[in-house]
């Protein structure tokens, strides 16, 4: 697969798409940051999510944790953790996402 050809999605202060599908409720995706951009405090009550920072740098928090998250940076968010990003650089930040028992609607925004 080659990032090139990805089919990505905006979704506003970031972008998404989809990458290898695992099985039906597993599966990777690319989350693009945009620049000077914060994805707000969300939480997912069934999926897990393990990050790994592909580029840049920005702020990421996980529950009560804040990291200075950089690139070759893993991170594991569980059910019901709150989670948030702040990309406070010029140049985007992005991120591998291995999402494990999605289910639609299952994002929850503060």
């Amino acid at each position: 697969m080659k990032l090139e050809s990805l089919q990505w999605e905006d979704r506003g202060v970031y972008k998404v798409a989809k990458g290898f599908e695992l099985s039906g409720d597993c599966f990777t995706q690319i989350v693009e940051v945009k620049p000077k951009k914060e994805v707000r405090k969300h939480y997912h009550e069934k999926q897990t999510e393990i990050f790994v920072i592909l580029s840049g740098e920005a702020i990421f928090g996980i529950g009560e944790r804040v990291y200075n998250a950089r690139a070759g940076d893993v991170f594991i968010c569980k059910p019901k953790e709150r989670h948030w990003v702040k990309n406070y650089n010029n140049e985007p930040f992005r991120i591998l996402v291995f999402k494990y028992n999605y289910a639609e609607n299952d994002i929850f925004w503060e």
